[in-house]
Protein backbone atom coordinates (compact mmCIF):
# COMPACT_ATOMS: atom_id res chain seq x y z
CA UNK A 1 0.00 0.00 0.00
CA UNK A 2 1.07 3.33 -0.49
CA UNK A 3 2.28 5.88 2.15
CA UNK A 4 -0.95 8.21 1.98
CA UNK A 5 -0.75 12.04 3.18
CA UNK A 6 -3.59 14.51 3.55
CA UNK A 7 -1.48 17.38 2.21
CA UNK A 8 1.37 17.37 -0.03
CA UNK A 9 3.58 20.67 -1.49
CA UNK A 10 5.67 20.86 -4.10
CA UNK A 11 7.67 23.44 -6.10
CA UNK A 12 9.93 24.31 -8.25
CA UNK A 13 10.00 21.85 -10.78
CA UNK A 14 11.65 24.38 -13.41
CA UNK A 15 10.27 22.19 -16.21
CA UNK A 16 11.32 23.38 -19.60
CA UNK A 17 15.11 23.85 -17.96
CA UNK A 18 18.25 20.53 -18.45
CA UNK A 19 18.51 20.83 -14.70
CA UNK A 20 14.74 19.92 -14.07
CA UNK A 21 14.72 16.41 -12.50
CA UNK A 22 10.99 15.72 -14.38
CA UNK A 23 11.81 11.82 -14.48
CA UNK A 24 12.39 11.47 -10.37
CA UNK A 25 9.28 13.21 -9.86
CA UNK A 26 7.34 11.35 -11.70
CA UNK A 27 8.98 8.17 -10.22
CA UNK A 28 7.80 9.97 -6.62
CA UNK A 29 4.70 10.73 -7.19
CA UNK A 30 4.08 6.88 -8.25
CA UNK A 31 4.92 6.01 -5.08
CA UNK A 32 3.00 8.31 -2.90
CA UNK A 33 -1.21 9.28 -2.34
CA UNK A 34 -2.10 12.32 -1.22
CA UNK A 35 -5.72 14.15 -0.67
CA UNK A 36 -4.21 17.67 -2.11
CA UNK A 37 -1.47 18.48 -3.74
CA UNK A 38 -0.42 22.71 -3.58
CA UNK A 39 2.00 23.67 -6.87
CA UNK A 40 3.79 26.30 -5.18
CA UNK A 41 5.38 27.88 -7.73
CA UNK A 42 8.38 27.65 -10.65
CA UNK A 43 6.47 24.66 -11.95
CA UNK A 44 7.73 25.69 -15.92
CA UNK A 45 10.10 27.97 -16.71
CA UNK A 46 8.37 29.98 -18.76
CA UNK A 47 11.43 32.17 -20.23
CA UNK A 48 12.77 28.93 -21.20
CA UNK A 49 9.71 27.88 -22.80
CA UNK A 50 8.89 31.60 -24.47
CA UNK A 51 12.44 31.87 -26.16
CA UNK A 52 11.46 28.44 -28.16
CA UNK A 53 12.64 25.65 -26.02
CA UNK A 54 11.09 22.39 -26.20
CA UNK A 55 9.52 20.68 -23.25
CA UNK A 56 10.87 17.14 -23.67
CA UNK A 57 8.58 14.34 -23.25
CA UNK A 58 9.05 13.41 -19.72
CA UNK A 59 8.45 16.92 -18.68
CA UNK A 60 5.53 16.99 -20.27
CA UNK A 61 4.66 13.72 -18.54
CA UNK A 62 4.61 15.22 -15.18
CA UNK A 63 2.08 18.01 -16.48
CA UNK A 64 0.06 15.01 -17.40
CA UNK A 65 0.28 12.83 -14.33
CA UNK A 66 -0.35 16.12 -12.70
CA UNK A 67 -4.07 16.61 -14.24
CA UNK A 68 -4.78 13.04 -14.18
CA UNK A 69 -4.50 13.89 -10.56
CA UNK A 70 -6.49 16.50 -10.71
CA UNK A 71 -9.10 14.70 -12.74
CA UNK A 72 -9.64 11.53 -10.87
CA UNK A 73 -10.12 13.54 -7.44
CA UNK A 74 -7.23 14.88 -6.23
CA UNK A 75 -7.75 18.57 -5.38
CA UNK A 76 -4.54 20.19 -6.58
CA UNK A 77 -4.11 23.86 -6.46
CA UNK A 78 -1.42 25.92 -8.24
CA UNK A 79 0.38 29.33 -6.94
CA UNK A 80 2.68 30.93 -9.52
CA UNK A 81 6.19 31.74 -9.08
CA UNK A 82 8.47 34.18 -10.05
CA UNK A 83 9.26 32.01 -13.60
CA UNK A 84 5.97 31.12 -14.34
CA UNK A 85 4.33 34.24 -13.40
CA UNK A 86 3.04 34.24 -16.71
CA UNK A 87 0.26 32.41 -15.70
CA UNK A 88 -0.46 35.22 -12.27
CA UNK A 89 -2.86 36.44 -14.37
CA UNK A 90 -5.50 33.63 -14.02
CA UNK A 91 -5.46 34.13 -10.46
CA UNK A 92 -9.36 33.21 -9.21
CA UNK A 93 -9.57 31.42 -12.41
CA UNK A 94 -9.19 28.05 -13.44
CA UNK A 95 -6.57 26.08 -15.71
CA UNK A 96 -7.82 22.54 -17.18
CA UNK A 97 -9.54 22.48 -13.57
CA UNK A 98 -7.19 23.37 -11.53
CA UNK A 99 -7.75 26.45 -9.47
CA UNK A 100 -5.13 29.55 -9.40
CA UNK A 101 -4.21 31.91 -7.00
CA UNK A 102 -1.43 34.46 -5.97
CA UNK A 103 -1.19 33.09 -2.73
CA UNK A 104 -3.48 30.67 -0.72
CA UNK A 105 -4.61 29.53 3.08
CA UNK A 106 -4.43 25.87 4.23
CA UNK A 107 -5.72 24.39 7.53
CA UNK A 108 -4.08 21.88 8.26
CA UNK A 109 -6.36 18.67 10.04
CA UNK A 110 -4.42 20.06 13.81
CA UNK A 111 -6.34 24.01 13.20
CA UNK A 112 -3.15 25.56 12.48
CA UNK A 113 -3.53 27.91 9.30
CA UNK A 114 -0.84 28.14 7.08
CA UNK A 115 0.37 31.15 4.33
CA UNK A 116 0.83 29.31 0.87
CA UNK A 117 2.93 31.49 -1.18
CA UNK A 118 5.94 31.23 -3.61
CA UNK A 119 8.00 33.67 -1.67
CA UNK A 120 9.67 35.71 -4.65
CA UNK A 121 6.98 38.56 -2.90
CA UNK A 122 9.68 38.39 -0.16
CA UNK A 123 12.95 39.01 -1.97
CA UNK A 124 12.29 42.61 -1.68
CA UNK A 125 11.88 42.48 2.65
CA UNK A 126 15.09 40.07 2.18
CA UNK A 127 16.91 42.73 0.68
CA UNK A 128 16.36 46.00 2.34
CA UNK A 129 19.36 47.49 3.76
CA UNK A 130 21.86 44.91 2.46
CA UNK A 131 23.69 44.14 -0.93
CA UNK A 132 22.53 40.50 -0.18
CA UNK A 133 20.66 40.37 -3.55
CA UNK A 134 22.67 42.08 -5.99
CA UNK A 135 24.61 39.18 -7.83
CA UNK A 136 22.60 36.29 -6.52
CA UNK A 137 20.35 35.70 -9.62
CA UNK A 138 23.80 35.88 -11.73
CA UNK A 139 25.40 33.42 -9.48
CA UNK A 140 22.51 31.18 -9.56
CA UNK A 141 22.17 30.56 -12.90
CA UNK A 142 25.79 29.63 -12.86
CA UNK A 143 25.70 26.95 -10.24
CA UNK A 144 22.54 25.92 -12.33
CA UNK A 145 24.72 25.65 -15.49
CA UNK A 146 27.53 24.26 -13.55
CA UNK A 147 25.31 21.02 -12.11
CA UNK A 148 24.06 20.52 -15.51
CA UNK A 149 27.10 19.66 -17.37
CA UNK A 150 29.06 17.85 -14.05
CA UNK A 151 26.19 15.96 -13.82
CA UNK A 152 25.78 15.13 -17.53
CA UNK A 153 29.71 14.07 -17.46
CA UNK A 154 28.74 12.00 -14.39
CA UNK A 155 25.62 9.87 -16.11
CA UNK A 156 28.44 9.29 -19.01
CA UNK A 157 30.14 7.67 -16.56
CA UNK A 158 27.63 5.82 -14.83
CA UNK A 159 27.68 8.07 -11.51
CA UNK A 160 24.70 9.21 -9.24
CA UNK A 161 23.46 12.67 -8.87
CA UNK A 162 25.74 14.87 -7.17
CA UNK A 163 24.03 18.57 -6.18
CA UNK A 164 26.53 20.33 -6.80
CA UNK A 165 25.23 23.67 -6.51
CA UNK A 166 23.71 22.53 -2.92
CA UNK A 167 27.28 21.82 -2.09
CA UNK A 168 28.79 25.07 -3.14
CA UNK A 169 26.15 27.10 -1.86
CA UNK A 170 26.56 25.79 1.87
CA UNK A 171 29.66 27.12 1.51
CA UNK A 172 29.03 30.28 0.66
CA UNK A 173 28.60 33.15 3.31
CA UNK A 174 26.31 35.01 1.57
CA UNK A 175 24.46 32.03 0.15
CA UNK A 176 23.65 31.01 4.00
CA UNK A 177 22.91 35.13 5.04
CA UNK A 178 20.19 35.16 2.21
CA UNK A 179 18.60 31.86 3.23
CA UNK A 180 18.38 32.49 6.75
CA UNK A 181 17.07 36.21 6.62
CA UNK A 182 14.51 34.80 3.81
CA UNK A 183 12.98 32.59 6.58
CA UNK A 184 13.48 35.07 9.25
CA UNK A 185 11.52 37.61 6.86
CA UNK A 186 8.97 35.36 5.76
CA UNK A 187 8.33 33.80 9.54
CA UNK A 188 7.51 37.70 10.26
CA UNK A 189 5.40 38.08 7.54
CA UNK A 190 3.19 35.25 7.97
CA UNK A 191 2.98 36.58 11.93
CA UNK A 192 2.09 39.81 10.57
CA UNK A 193 -0.83 38.67 8.75
CA UNK A 194 -2.06 36.51 11.44
CA UNK A 195 -1.12 33.19 10.55
CA UNK A 196 0.35 30.23 12.39
CA UNK A 197 2.96 29.16 9.78
CA UNK A 198 4.41 29.90 6.34
CA UNK A 199 4.78 27.37 2.89
CA UNK A 200 6.43 28.50 0.46
CA UNK A 201 9.37 27.48 -2.16
CA UNK A 202 11.62 29.70 -4.01
CA UNK A 203 15.08 29.36 -2.05
CA UNK A 204 15.52 25.99 -2.88
CA UNK A 205 15.83 24.93 0.66
CA UNK A 206 14.01 22.29 2.41
CA UNK A 207 13.33 23.08 6.00
CA UNK A 208 10.59 23.00 8.86
CA UNK A 209 11.15 25.03 11.95
CA UNK A 210 9.81 27.12 14.29
CA UNK A 211 11.09 30.94 14.16
CA UNK A 212 9.37 32.54 17.00
CA UNK A 213 6.67 30.99 17.51
CA UNK A 214 5.99 30.34 13.69
CA UNK A 215 5.85 27.45 11.49
CA UNK A 216 8.60 28.19 9.03
CA UNK A 217 8.34 25.23 6.12
CA UNK A 218 9.91 24.93 2.63
CA UNK A 219 8.94 22.23 0.32
CA UNK A 220 12.66 22.57 -1.43
CA UNK A 221 13.06 21.84 -4.87
CA UNK A 222 13.16 19.19 -7.77
CA UNK A 223 16.40 20.78 -9.04
CA UNK A 224 18.70 20.23 -6.66
CA UNK A 225 17.10 18.16 -3.79
CA UNK A 226 14.38 16.24 -4.78
CA UNK A 227 12.15 16.91 -1.51
CA UNK A 228 8.36 17.91 -1.05
CA UNK A 229 6.59 18.81 1.95
CA UNK A 230 3.81 16.61 3.78
CA UNK A 231 1.21 17.14 5.71
CA UNK A 232 0.62 13.74 7.88
CA UNK A 233 -3.13 12.73 9.20
CA UNK A 234 -2.75 14.48 12.18
CA UNK A 235 -1.37 17.57 10.73
CA UNK A 236 2.45 17.07 11.01
CA UNK A 237 4.61 18.36 8.51
CA UNK A 238 7.28 16.41 7.01
CA UNK A 239 10.21 16.81 4.41
CA UNK A 240 10.31 14.22 1.59
CA UNK A 241 13.60 13.33 -0.02
CA UNK A 242 12.85 11.13 -3.11
CA UNK A 243 16.09 8.51 -2.93
CA UNK A 244 16.05 7.59 -6.11
CA UNK A 245 13.73 4.36 -5.15
CA UNK A 246 12.16 5.30 -1.53
CA UNK A 247 11.66 8.30 0.48
CA UNK A 248 13.61 9.42 2.90
CA UNK A 249 11.50 11.12 6.01
CA UNK A 250 12.86 14.36 7.45
CA UNK A 251 12.07 15.50 11.30
CA UNK A 252 11.21 19.00 11.61
CA UNK A 253 13.59 21.30 13.79
CA UNK A 254 12.07 22.55 17.08
CA UNK A 255 8.51 21.67 17.98
CA UNK A 256 6.23 20.06 15.69
CA UNK A 257 3.51 21.63 14.11
CA UNK A 258 0.58 18.72 14.85
CA UNK A 259 -0.82 20.09 18.20
CA UNK A 260 -3.81 22.35 18.07
CA UNK A 261 -3.13 25.91 18.12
Amino acid sequence: MLPRYRTLWISDLHLGTRASRAADLLDFLSKIATERIYLVGDILDLDRINAGQRLPDVHRRVISRLLELAGSGTEVRYIPGNHDGGFRRFAARDIAGIPVAIEDEHETASGRRLLVIHGDALDGLVRQGTNLGQYGARAYRFLMRLDVAINRLRSGLDRDYWPISAAVKKRIRLANEYIERFEETAARYASSRGYDGIVCGHIHKPCVREISGVCYANDGDWVEHRSALAETADGALRILHWQGDSILITEPSGPDFRLAA
